[in-house]
């Protein structure tokens, strides 16, 4: 895949660091009396999912007869401040994983006028991506951290296909996605505060998926069980919105 790199440095905030003063009045809270704590940390150890309302995390499974199968499971949850990321995958199949590459997609503003790229989801007549990132999660044959590139839609409204110059340049956005993990399952976290394109919606939709050993994706979700008029078993883009 061609990439045209250029480095948009800005500063790291401390939205990435645990506590931080609540002081948005625009979103469910006490007002800004309060600090925040981070519900969950990115080290790639997966403990502190436990201790989520389970009746907040959004849950994906894989479906069997779907055609990218490498993501078997995915848990989401997000505040006013992060959106947080969890995420199986089954590479066993494979004799060498010699490189892995990990894909967000975000339709950040939640208008399916806007963005483009439909992806391995099933968008209708308006894919409406706005942000993606791309980065590994293994890497010449090791697992790595997750240190993505950022790129910003910047073709026509809903076209359909790839196309390297309707993505642009690259960025790096420090802070704005980090993942840590193992052979079998990572944890990301996405800072709202970050989003390149604008403000991320309170409410918005995102797909997600893996490469294995090439640029063709081998696993997405959310996906669907395969049909006579659905053979990939493509889904709709998940819709996010913020626990309260």
């Amino acid at each position: 895949m061609k990439k045209l790199l250029a480095i948009w440095a800005i500063a790291a905030m401390a939205l990435t660091a645990c506590t931080q003063k609540n002081n948005d009045t625009d979103d469910p809270d006490d007002g800004g009396n309060t600090s925040y704590t981070a519900p969950i940390v990115i080290d790639g150890s997966f403990d502190d999912w436990a201790a989520l309302d389970a009746s907040k995390v959004t849950v994906l499974k894989c479906a069997g007869s779907t055609a990218k199968t490498d993501l078997k499971l995915a848990k989401v949850y997000a505040d006013k401040y992060y959106v947080f990321l969890y995420v199986e995958f089954d590479l066993a199949s494979y004799e060498t994983v010699q490189d892995a590459h990990f894909h967000f997609y975000i339709n950040g503003d939640n208008d399916t006028s806007t963005g483009g790229y439909k992806g391995a989801f099933d968008q209708g007549e308006t894919p409406c991506i706005d942000v993606m990132t791309e980065g590994d999660v293994i890497s010449e044959g090791s697992v790595c951290d997750y240190d993505p590139s950022i790129f910003i839609w910047g073709g026509p409204a809903n076209f359909v296909d790839w196309s390297d110059e309707y993505w642009g340049d690259s960025m790096v956005i420090p802070g704005f996605v980090e993942g840590k993990g193992n052979r079998k399952a990572f944890e990301f976290g996405i800072t709202r505060e970050l989003y390149p394109a604008g403000k991320l919606s309170k409410t918005f939709t995102m797909g997600f998926d893996i490469l294995v050993n090439g640029w063709d994706a081998t696993g997405a979700l959310p996906n669907t069980e395969a049909s006579e008029i659905n053979p990939a078993g493509e889904a709709p883009l998940l819709e996010v919105n913020i626990s309260k």
